[in-house]
């Protein structure tokens, strides 16, 4: 592998650590530094995270919540409220209640609702989001399961400021990536990383797929190839 491909694991991170927070943490530090760079801040309001119990997700409820913001979790799995709760979550939200996919003509602007949000989920969940988006705040974009179409309008751009920003792990510069790491590894280090992963053995990482596939997942799974 090329040596620049090559992130050192920073001190205080074991090998183990370092995978369970992996890509999936790595990508909502992000966009916690984006909301926070363009002006959103625990002062601003509370902060939306779709998609909550997925890997990106429940991180970013973790590292939202032990960086001061109020956070709002927005999932379609009821069973996993209590979890999202001992995350960090203040407040959980169906899926449906953030989505304008049952909207033919949606509104261009909705009542403020949050300061911002982290979206995992794009699609009708992201037009909800940006248009009930308070003056001046942010809304980073970091995934597409619910599509990759957007049916937007320029009103809550040019009407109440709101900032769309994209969140692109893979193409992440060296320098930033070592910075934010380094973040992961003190001031923005999980504090539920132990509720968040499940470490696995490598035979078993079918059963995870299925599980997955039928929607049942949530958090992170580690595959311990040394094991058994």
């Amino acid at each position: 592998m090329p040596a620049g491909w090559v992130v050192p694991i920073p001190d205080g991170l074991s090998t183990f650590e370092a995978m369970a927070i992996g890509t999936a943490g790595f990508t909502a530090a992000l966009g916690l530094e984006a909301l926070a760079r363009n002006g959103t801040t625990p002062e601003s309001g509370p902060i939306v995270v779709t998609g909550a119990t997925g890997g990106v997700g429940c991180l970013a409820v973790d590292l939202f919540a032990g960086a001061g913001y109020r956070v709002i979790a927005v999932t379609g799995k009821p069973e996993q409220h209590d979890w999202l709760r001992n995350l960090g979550a203040s407040e959980i939200l169906p899926r449906e209640a953030v989505s304008l996919a049952n909207d033919a003509r949606p509104k261009p602007l909705l009542p403020t609702r949050w300061a911002g949000a982290l979206d995992n989920v794009g699609g009708a969940t992201l037009e909800a989001l940006v248009r009930g988006t308070q003056t001046g705040g942010n809304v980073a974009l970091c995934g597409l399961v619910g599509g990759a179409d957007y049916r937007g309008t320029v009103m809550p751009f040019i009407l109440r400021g709101v900032g769309l920003l994209g969140i692109t792990s893979s193409n992440t510069l060296m320098p930033v990536r070592r910075r934010l790491w380094h973040r992961l590894a003190t001031d923005l280090r999980p504090r539920h990383l132990a509720e968040v992963v499940r470490p696995v053995r490598l035979d078993a990482l079918p059963a995870e797929i299925d599980r997955m596939l039928a929607g049942h997942a949530f958090g992170r799974v580690v595959v311990d190839v040394a094991a058994g």
